[in-house]
C-alpha cells in the first residue's frame, strides 16, 4: 500500500475516537507517576505503564538504511533518555492533556540535525515511525509536519502518546511494536490500535545512557 494512503487510512480510523476521548475527559494537568503535574522544560523519563516501571526507556538505534541513530526505539534493559516538553503556543504553560507538545530528548548524535521527535515513513513495514532529527537525516524518506500530544488512558497517572498533522489536524496514537530483532527494541509508531500506554518519572538529575 501506498505510504501516504496507509498513514490517511490509520488517521482517518482514529481520529473520532481521540476526539471524543478528550471532549469526554476535559483538559487535565498531565502528572507524574508520583501525581505531580509535569513542568515544560524539565526532564522526564517516559516508561511503559507497569508494575515496575524503572526501565524500558527510549534510546536511539540506526534503522534500515539510515546512516544516523535517529529512530526511536524503546529498550526494556535500559533506563534510556530523559526527554523534556515544550507547549507550542504557551512556552510557559501547564503541560495538558490534548494539548499540541514539541517533544525532544536533552542529548542527540552529532549527526541528528535536531534532538526533536518528529514522524517519517518507514519504506520497510510501510508505517509512520517515531525519529528525531530533521529532513536532512532522512534522505529519499518522506518526513511528517504535526504535533505531538498526551491523552488520559485508564486509572491512575496513565497516558497514551498521539500526534496530529499539521495540514489537516487529523490524530492518531503511538503504538509500540517489534520489527526487526535486530534493531536495539521496539518501534513507536502510528497505529489505529494497541495503543502504548506510559507514565512520566522525572529524571531526578540521573545521568541518561550515552549515546
Amino acid at each position: 500500500m501506498n505510504p501516504i494512503l496507509s498513514l490517511s487510512l490509520s488517521f482517518f480510523l482514529v481520529f473520532v475516537f481521540i476526539t471524543n476521548l478528550s471532549l469526554t475527559n476535559g483538559a487535565k494537568q498531565v502528572l507524574d507517576i508520583h501525581g505531580t503535574p509535569l513542568i515544560p522544560g524539565s526532564q522526564y523519563y517516559i516508561f511503559p505503564a507497569s508494575e515496575n516501571p524503572n526501565s524500558g526507556g527510549l534510546t536511539l538505534d540506526k534503522v534500515g538504511d539510515l546512516e544516523c541513530p535517529v529512530t526511536v526505539l524503546q529498550n526494556n534493559a535500559m533506563i534510556g533518555l530523559p526527554v523534556k516538553f515544550t507547549v507550542t503556543e504557551n512556552n510557559t504553560g501547564n503541560i495538558l492533556t490534548g494539548t499540541d507538545l514539541e517533544i525532544e530528548f536533552t542529548k542527540k548524535p552529532d549527526c541528528a540535525e535536531s534532538s526533536k521527535w518528529l514522524m517519517f515513513v518507514d519504506h520497510n513495514t510501510q508505517l509512520s515511525c517515531v525519529g528525531i532529527g530533521g529532513a536532512i537525516n532522512y534522505p529519499g524518506i518522506e518526513t511528517i509536519s504535526g504535533k505531538f500530544l498526551i491523552v488520559k488512558h485508564g486509572s491512575g497517572h496513565v497516558y497514551r502518546l498521539g500526534f496530529c498533522l499539521d495540514l489537516t489536524g487529523d490524530c492518531g496514537y503511538i503504538g509500540l511494536q517489534m520489527f526487526n530483532s535486530e534493531e536495539g527494541g521496539s518501534r513507536l509508531f502510528l497505529t489505529a490500535i494497541d495503543s502504548y500506554s506510559v507514565v512520566f518519572v522525572e529524571a531526578n538529575g540521573n545521568s541518561a545512557l550515552s549515546i
